[in-house]
């Protein structure tokens, strides 16, 4: 049951993609990554890229549009936080949670924005929503969040192919 609902979810957003990607091209592709970087819950960045392997557009542009998307919404997330979402987080965490947040980040946190942003089936739009609450510097964190884009970008298009490949010669 739960794999027809997964199916049903995926054919629904292979449709709405194909439209969008239909009527605005590679923009369309680049606003949808923008917009899912900021609600991560209502449409996961792995389903979006997946959904573009099977219209089966350049493997290229998909990695490239999807990293750059990835990149700038997690930026807006991460400026969200910045500009005022600590005192909210302290609320809902508490203090003394946010200070460990911020000294695990100082010490971990580049590998954390790296490799976070790049395991697949993981959210890393939450990353940028933490790494927001630290004193990490913008600039490092842009670059940071692209390489992890790319890297997630590259492996879930290299899986999508691989998969349609192998369902391609089954069926």
């Amino acid at each position: 049951m739960g794999l027809i609902l997964i199916v049903q979810i995926i054919e629904k957003m292979i449709l709405n993609l194909n439209n969008i990607v239909e009527n605005y091209g590679t923009l369309g592709l680049l606003i949808i990554m923008i917009i899912q970087s900021l609600i991560p819950i209502a449409l996961p960045s792995d389903a979006v890229i997946l959904a573009a392997v099977i219209l089966e557009m350049d493997p290229f542009t998909i990695i490239t549009i999807s990293a750059l998307g990835s990149t700038i919404g997690g930026i807006f997330a991460f400026l969200i936080t910045r500009k005022g979402g600590k005192p909210i987080a302290i609320k809902f965490i508490g203090k003394n949670k946010i200070n460990k947040l911020e000294n695990w980040f100082e010490k971990w946190g580049y590998y954390v924005v790296v490799f976070g942003r790049a395991a697949p089936f993981l959210s890393s739009d939450a990353v940028s929503y933490a790494a927001g609450l630290t004193k990490m510097n913008i600039g490092i964190f842009i670059i940071l969040a692209f390489i992890g884009a790319l890297i997630r970008s590259i492996i879930i298009v290299y899986l999508g192919d691989i998969s349609l490949n192998l369902i391609s010669s089954i069926l």
